[in-house]
């Protein structure tokens, strides 16, 4: 009997164990929870989820966050954004249309060229805000438009409404025309669809005679929180062709110029300056521009010397260096007065103070830079030392 009961427990115990573990599952929902708050829960979710791209812009991403960390290694020269609306480039040329009478629906157009001048001192990146419906190019109809367009507070939709990589500039400067005494609505698209929140802001306008009217005020109420600058550039549109050297002046009056490249030209500009030689005769002094020839070298190599200066004809003055100087690739002397040149068969180095005659063995070390005209009155002994 005792045999037979012991199984029996044995199973009783095992299905009362496999019902508590069947039953637990069921404490991880809230038993106050009804289905249908549970469906709207779901529903909440789902909804959550379709709008999180939304929250994700790179604008709003916090500090530390991998969009700010790509801004020091996108945008190039600080981060320097130059976002620009030109009727030239959001208008087509239609028929019959006087480009003469409306200059600045023409490519380039005067905002487009502002912009371009901007980016070459900057080397910053330009940004051209464009409508997806182009403006007409005819100045009257396209202003009955801008008028329309400001009377319903309108947003023009745009082409391509954000920047890329937007954090990655701390710099921006914002370009446009006066219209119908404000801004064009597109600008207003384009700052509601860009938060410039902390960026330093530069503005420059073509306008006519209203000037740059309330469009100042107008971006300052769109774009709250960035730092907008109150030096502003602005132009007649007439005068725009004509204002490179003025806008380019500004961009370096705000520190924001970017370090110019040497051309090859200025190199060799820059290596006759470090390699200038003085001839020194009492209070009588010449400074001469050498070359990069092997001769011009091969003199410097030289200095300082004092030696006797001899004349020779009625053009020049000589001396003789220590050594010979090696003339192989060395352009043969053409110039006039103030030419230093060296003569290979005597081996002496001459000073002209008036025009000659080209020869074979004739070879220019350099120019004279200032005191040619000492030149004639040397005599005794001289100096040539290289220029500090």
């Amino acid at each position: 009997m005792k045999k037979l009961l012991t199984p029996l427990l044995a199973l009783a115990l095992a299905i009362v164990f496999a019902a508590c573990q069947a039953a637990e599952p069921s404490s991880s929902v809230p038993s106050s929870l009804a289905p249908s708050e549970s469906s709207q829960l779901s529903s909440a979710v789902e909804e959550g989820a379709a709008s999180s791209s939304q929250l994700a812009e790179p604008s709003e991403a916090p500090a530390g966050s991998s969009a700010l960390e790509g801004s020091s290694e996108t945008g190039e020269n600080g981060g320097v954004l130059i976002a620009y609306f030109s009727w030239a480039e959001n208008a087509v040329l239609e028929e019959g249309v006087d480009a003469m009478t409306s200059p600045s629906v023409s490519d380039p157009g005067n905002v487009q060229q502002l912009a371009g001048w901007i980016q070459e001192e900057t080397g910053g990146e330009l940004f051209s805000i464009q409508v997806t419906d182009p403006y007409p190019s005819d100045w009257d109809a396209c202003l009955e438009r801008a008028n329309e367009e400001r009377g319903q507070n309108a947003r023009p939709a745009l082409v391509e409404p954000q920047v890329e990589n937007l954090d990655s500039y701390d710099t921006v400067f914002l370009g446009y025309p006066n219209w119908w005494y404000g801004v064009p609505m597109a600008l207003l698209t384009f700052l509601e669809e860009n938060d410039l929140s902390g960026k330093d802001v530069y503005l420059f306008c073509s306008h006519g005679t209203g000037g740059m009217a309330r469009s100042v005020e107008i971006i300052t109420e769109a774009a709250p929180e960035a730092n907008i600058s109150d030096n502003i550039f602005d132009c007649y549109e007439e005068d725009a062709p004509a204002s490179q050297g003025d806008i380019q002046a500004w961009v370096a009056e705000l520190g924001l110029s970017q370090p110019q490249e040497t051309t090859s030209s200025e190199t060799e500009e820059n290596d006759m300056e470090s390699t200038q030689v003085a001839v020194t005769c009492g209070d009588l002094q010449v400074v001469y521009a050498l070359n990069d020839s092997p001769a011009a070298q091969g003199l410097l190599s030289q200095l300082p010397l004092t030696v006797e200066v001899e004349d020779f004809s009625t053009n020049e003055k000589v001396f003789y260096p220590p050594q010979e100087l090696d003339a192989s690739d060395t352009p043969l002397a053409e110039g006039g007065a103030g030419t230093l040149a060296y003569y290979a068969p005597w081996g002496d180095v001459v000073l002209f103070y008036d025009s000659f005659s080209a020869n074979s063995s004739l070879f220019e070390l350099g120019e004279a830079v200032s005191g040619a005209e000492n030149i004639g009155q040397m005599s005794g002994t001289i100096t040539v030392e290289t220029v500090e």
